[in-house]
Formats: C-alpha cells, structure tokens, sequence
C-alpha cells in the first residue's frame, strides 16, 4: 500500500468519527450503533496496522523500527498535551492537590504504561497508542527471528481470545480495561492484518461483488447483535473482525475506489489527529454548550455533531500547520 489507497482511506475518516462517537454518543438506539462503528474502526485501524508489518525480512525490522520510534514520539508527546489538560482541568476545580498526588503515586505510571489507563487525565482513548507500541515490539521480534509460523499460531489464539474477553466485557459490564488493551485490543486485529497482507496475492482474487456482499452481511450482523442480545450476550466482536477483514482485502483489491474522494484526503491526512485531539475538543466544547441556556434540551444531539465538525476543522488546521513546517525547513535546507 505505498501509493494512495482511496478506499481504504475513506474508511478511516468513517472509522475516526466512529471513535468519536464511542466518547459522546447520540442517545438511544443511534447511538449504540454508533459506538458498534467506532469499536469497529479501532479494529480497522489495527489491520492496517498489521498489514503495514509484512515484508522482506531483511528490510521489515528497520522499518518496524522507525515506525516504533515516530509512533512513541507522538504517544509521548500526546500524553504530555492531556496531562497538561487534567492539570487545568483540577485547578479550575480547586482539586489541583488530588492532581499532584496522582503524579507522585508509582501505581499511576505502572497503570498508564502497562494498562493504557489514562481516565485519570483525562485520555482514555490513549491506550490504543500504547498497545500499538508494545505490538510493534512484539511483530519486530516475530519478523526479525523469522518467526512466520509464530504468527499463523498467536492469530486463531489471540482471534479467540478477543472475542471471549471482549463479548465478556460488552455482556456483563466489565471494567473496558480487560479488552482495551495490547494483547486483547491491538494484538489479535494486527496479526489478522498480517495474515491478510502475506496472503493478498490470493485474496485479491476473490470476486469484488463476494468481498462487497460480505462487508455488507457481516456489517448488518455486527449492528445487529450490538442491538439484540442473544439471552445477555453480545456476540458481535466476530463480525466486526470480519467485516473489517473483508473491507480491508476489498481495499487492497480496489484501491482507486473512491466512495467520496475528499473524505478520502481527509481520511489519508487528518483521520491520525482526529483520533488525538478529538478528547479535547469534547472537553472545550462540551464545557461552553453545557453553559447555554437550556442546552440540557439539545445537547444530546447537536454535541457530537458539533465534536465531530470541530475535530475535522482543527484536525484539518493541525496538517496544514505541519505541512507549512516541513516545507519551510525544506526551503531553507
């Protein structure tokens, strides 16, 4: 996927707002299906991941690597901007103590960088940053030792293992930190990318109508069971692996399709900084339409609208910045 994908990118645009939409859901049976799509797009987002990971054995650890290091430079920094959030955040609460007892407790940095857990600062979308990393470090040293049959192994077991922990999670009400994780959260979807990536040469010969058809049941099965309990279990988890499975070989098959083609820019250049700064923006946001008059009479339904067209302008505003950086360094160069 060296050149541009329009397919696959629009599917990322789709798949950041779906994340947004898990963080400040419309109410009632919109807004379950809503979230169904944004746990939905994290899983995308990790088979693309994992479909990145395959290569040449000799060039493939370099690049793990240099991927490693771009995205631990971004967590990091990201962490940093949403530390300093929760730092204004409890001093415009008078609570500015309980901030910096959290920061001296060795239990706060042993949750964040083990577990993902960044509620208290008010960034739990970040531990999706953290599980990328640990699984870059564990494909780098799967690829690096020649380690293929590995992979075929880990993925029916970690596939199953997902499934369990997440329909478990979904079912009962389960603290989401025992899915949203590496190992449960990241891991099985990119090994699924993998997969998909060291096979294409086969399965881009897969009908385009098959592959269209089964994004379109498996889509309709995973809304459905997010909807429909079987007895109180939520059974969706498989078709929402599926589904992103079948989208992401119709993507590789039929990579100038582009559904609506500036949703696709945007999804190429800004669905990354969609997924950062959309939990601040919520937080901005949501602090000056609460303050409306009346607002408890609308804001259930203009918020995330209103979250989701600010992320996109400001994710928007974010490239440009960084684009005018790079060329102005490369002008004086």
């Amino acid at each position: 996927m060296g050149k541009r994908n329009y397919f696959l990118d629009f599917w990322k645009f789709i798949a950041a707002i779906g994340v947004i939409l898990v963080h400040i859901p419309f109410p009632g049976v919109p807004g379950i299906i809503c979230t169904c799509l944004g746990t939905w797009g994290v899983g995308f987002f990790a088979v693309i991941s994992g479909y990145a990971c395959c290569g040449d054995k000799d060039t493939m650890p370099g690049r793990i690597l240099k991927r490693l290091r771009r995205n631990g430079i971004i967590t990091a920094l990201t962490i940093a901007l949403y530390m300093l959030l929760s730092y204004y955040d409890y001093r415009k609460n008078n609570m500015l103590f309980l901030w910096k007892s959290e920061l001296k407790k060795p239990v706060t940095y042993v949750k964040m960088i083990f577990a993902g857990d960044f509620e208290f600062f008010l960034g739990s979308h970040l531990w999706y940053l953290v599980g990328l990393l640990y699984c870059y470090i564990i494909f780098y040293i799967l690829i690096r030792f020649n380690q293929k049959k590995v992979i075929y192994i880990l993925t029916p077991v970690f596939i199953v293992l997902r499934i369990a922990v997440d329909s478990y999670v979904n079912s009962f009400n389960a603290n989401w930190h025992y899915s949203g994780n590496a190992l449960i959260g990241v891991l099985p979807t990119m090994l699924i990318g993998y997969v998909i990536a060291d096979n294409k040469e086969k399965l881009v010969k897969i009908p385009s109508w098959v592959l269209i058809l089964g994004s379109l049941i498996t889509a309709a099965a995973m809304f459905t069971f997010v909807c429909v309990k079987v007895g109180r279990f939520d059974i969706s988890q498989p078709f929402k692996m599926l589904c992103a499975s079948f989208v992401m070989v119709l993507g590789i098959k039929k990579p100038h399709w582009h559904i609506i083609k500036p949703v696709s820019f945007l999804g190429r250049e800004d669905s990354l900084y969609i997924y950062l700064f959309h939990f601040m923006i919520l937080y901005f946001l949501s602090e000056y339409m609460y303050s409306l008059p009346e607002a408890h009479k609308y804001i259930s339904w203009q918020l995330p609208f209103a979250v989701i067209i600010a992320s996109v302008i400001f994710a928007r505003l974010f490239s440009m910045a960084i684009w005018l950086i790079k060329y102005s360094k490369n002008k004086l160069l």
